[in-house]
């Protein structure tokens, strides 16, 4: 007589699933591995990749500038001089100061040159020629994200306003620079600096801006797709917020169009491109409309980005020059 046991029938239950479900079970562990998988993908996706391009956005000055000389810096027919001042955070800037032409008297107006995203103070030395041939000296410095400070993350502006009120008042202890007569003349992110510096530094007289936007959320779309590309668009809220995170500011806290309705008397020169796929020209209206003092606006027609010297280059250098000439 064969004795069963009771949970003989179990065991074959079990054997029997374990000899049909290793397909079964096969199919779970790889169902599992490509979860495991997306999860992954998903977490690279939605952290990393966000970080790094937000990281990318605020650190884009890769690599030092060329080295430049006195004797080569710019074609002037004066020696530029290498100048380095303390910021308020109690770091260095660096920058180059060119005097007005020979025979202008002392103490000379002096025109403060801010350079856009992502630039360096040499890569002003152009438009310093250009003011300097309408008699002014001029100070291009490096901001911090540049420079003595290149390993510093870009603010969009926000903390590069201070670097700019620090660098007027180095130049107002100058004793061949009247105090009462600095302007500044900034290009794309250099003319947000301009304005938002002169509504909080009255030691500013007159300011020109070129490409300038009056908001930085308005350039979030637009700037992404330039610097980062398309496939970054669908990221934007996430790259925002990281790059909020790292800067320790708000995006909606940079706004040049706020800071323009602060400036009182003091005159404000527009210059903007109407093809400007960057910045949208409307920014150059809504930073007008907001300055209550004396203003001009001038809108370029087929003109892109910061490319007025090219597709007007006389009356560019007249226009500017006559501004500063009149208010300085």
């Amino acid at each position: 007589m064969q004795i069963t046991s009771p949970h003989s029938n179990m065991i074959a239950l079990f054997d029997n699933e374990e000899s049909s479900g290793g397909p079964r079970r096969r199919l779970r562990g790889a169902l599992s591995r490509v979860g495991f998988g997306l999860i992954g993908f998903a977490g690279l996706v939605f952290g990393a990749l966000p970080i790094f391009a937000a990281r990318r956005l605020l650190y884009p000055v890769t690599h030092e500038p060329p080295p430049y000389t006195e004797e080569g810096l710019i074609d002037v027919p004066v020696r530029p001089e290498r100048v380095e001042f303390m910021a308020r955070d109690g770091k260095p800037l660096s920058g180059w100061f060119v005097p007005a032409p020979d025979g202008t008297p002392k103490p000379w107006s002096c025109v403060v040159l801010i350079y856009g995203y992502g630039g360096y103070k040499e890569q002003m030395h152009e438009y310093a020629k250009m003011v300097h041939e309408g008699g002014f000296a001029t100070l291009m410095f490096d901001m911090r994200g540049a420079g003595l400070r290149r390993r510093e993350p870009v603010t969009l502006g926000y903390k590069e306003r201070w670097d700019l009120m620090d660098a007027v008042r180095y130049i107002q202890t100058r004793s061949d620079v009247d105090p009462n007569r600095i302007g500044a003349f900034g290009l794309s992110m250099g003319g947000a600096v301009a304005i938002m510096a002169a509504a909080e530094e009255p030691g500013i007289k007159a300011i020109v801006t070129d490409s300038a936007y009056a908001d930085i959320t308005d350039m979030i779309k637009p700037g992404i797709v330039v610097f980062l590309g398309k496939l970054a668009l669908p990221f934007a809220p996430l790259i925002v917020r990281y790059a909020e995170t790292m800067m320790g500011i708000r995006a909606h806290e940079i706004r040049p169009e706020k800071a323009a309705s602060k400036l009182g008397e003091r005159p404000l020169f527009v210059i903007h491109g109407l093809d400007d796929a960057l910045t949208h020209p409307q920014s150059a209206y809504k930073i007008y409309q907001a300055a209550t003092g004396p203003k001009e606006l001038w809108l370029l027609p087929e003109c892109g980005h910061g490319c007025a010297p090219s597709v007007a280059p006389a009356e560019y250098k007249r226009r500017i020059n006559e501004f500063f000439s009149r208010w300085l």
